[in-house]
């Protein structure tokens, strides 16, 4: 029979596992995770772009939102995928206020809504509530 190892104290513990290279992988990500984070809420959009929150103010989810912009010699188009009832999303679109923009929107029960949305709406920053 083989003897038992000592017990190892709590202070002897902690140590070794912070000395162990996954913990400092982890915490890394952590700090990288919460800058990453920080820099995609409550940073403000670039100077030029206009950013638009699509609220769904239905009780159906969102298949696919198709929005066609343009202005002066550029035209654009985007797409974004699912949002749920009752959820929003935040899209950046390299348009101008006021100028307008069509949006198509296709639900999930296969109901489908086209739109021109803003037009003489200023700001960079714009909402969109779609309901039906």
């Amino acid at each position: 029979m083989e003897p038992t190892p000592p017990r190892r104290s709590w202070d002897e513990l902690v140590v070794d596992a912070l000395r162990a290279p996954a913990t400092g992988l982890f915490v890394l990500g952590l700090i990288l995770g919460a800058g990453l984070m920080h820099w995609l809420v409550e940073s403000p959009p670039p100077e030029g772009v206009l950013m638009v929150t699509l609220h769904n103010d239905s009780d159906v989810a969102i298949r696919s939102v198709h929005f066609d912009f343009g202005h002066e010699l550029s035209e654009s188009s985007l797409r974004e995928g699912e949002i749920g009832a009752g959820e929003r999303r935040r899209v950046a679109l390299n348009h101008v206020p006021a100028a307008g923009f069509n949006a198509e929107i296709r639900y999930a029960d296969g109901h489908v809504q086209e739109f021109c949305a803003n037009r003489g709406v200023e700001g960079w920053e714009q909402e969109v509530r779609v309901y039906r």
